[in-house]
């Protein structure tokens, strides 16, 4: 057993090693990362595994982060994100609302389309918030919190080349036409955030021949300068 432990502990080193930095860090982030993106609430033998460590600094390291209420047990034991994360992203996206508001207004006003942010939240891409032309008699709207699949649509189809680089390499911008809503098409280029969250600005127009590469040099430099806020 002592060799065993002695095993993972070194290929988790090697595995886990970072640049002038804290090993127990980055495999606390790690377990974050592996128990916020498991389908369903995941076991601590389970995420030891994943983490390639002994069980027993598995239990440990899920006992400091239920401690410091980053983690939460449901009914049946499993683990799940606690209420101290949820409270850190309110205020994240907070803060990312107030610094694409008036970049998204601006996207409206230039290119007379419905401007939105979209972002992850682990299952779907999610519309955080949306503008639209003042001076257009008929506009199209988008609802905060309206959801739909990643790789659907435009904005769905940025956020799915963020999670998976390898099998759905980042384009510059991506276009989609009847996928979301039937008659409504959409462009949409990525949005870097520093927390790494998976994030697209798009927009939204009725079918008609536009200079795709045009609006999304628009968008790029606004979602460029919200990047730069955050």
């Amino acid at each position: 057993m002592d060799d065993q432990m002695t095993h993972l502990q070194a290929v988790n080193s090697r595995s886990l090693k970072t640049e002038g930095g804290s090993q127990t860090l980055a495999r606390g982030l790690a377990a974050l990362e592996i128990i916020g993106s498991a389908p369903d609430p995941i076991s601590v033998a389970a995420l030891s595994q994943r983490l390639k460590i002994h069980r027993s600094m598995g239990y440990r390291l899920v006992k400091t982060l239920e401690q410091c209420g980053f983690v939460e047990r449901d009914a049946d034991g499993g683990l799940i994100l606690g209420t101290k994360l949820a409270s850190l992203a309110r205020r994240v996206a907070k803060d990312l609302l107030s610094a694409a508001a008036p970049e998204l207004a601006a996207i409206a006003e230039a290119l007379e389309m419905t401007a939105f942010l979209v972002t992850y939240d682990g299952e779907s891409a999610v519309t955080l918030s949306s503008a639209e032309p003042k001076n257009l008699e008929t506009t199209l709207g988008k609802k905060p919190g309206s959801k739909h699949a990643v790789g659907q649509g435009a904005p769905g189809k940025v956020i799915q080349s963020q999670l998976d680089s390898n099998k759905f390499p980042p384009q510059p911008f991506e276009v989609s036409e009847n996928e979301v809503i039937k008659g409504i098409a959409s462009i949409a280029v990525p949005l870097h955030l520093a927390s790494g969250q998976p994030a697209a600005i798009a927009v939204l127009y009725l079918p008609h021949d536009v200079d795709e590469a045009s609006v999304a040099e628009v968008l790029t430099l606004a979602a460029n300068r919200i990047s730069a806020v955050m």
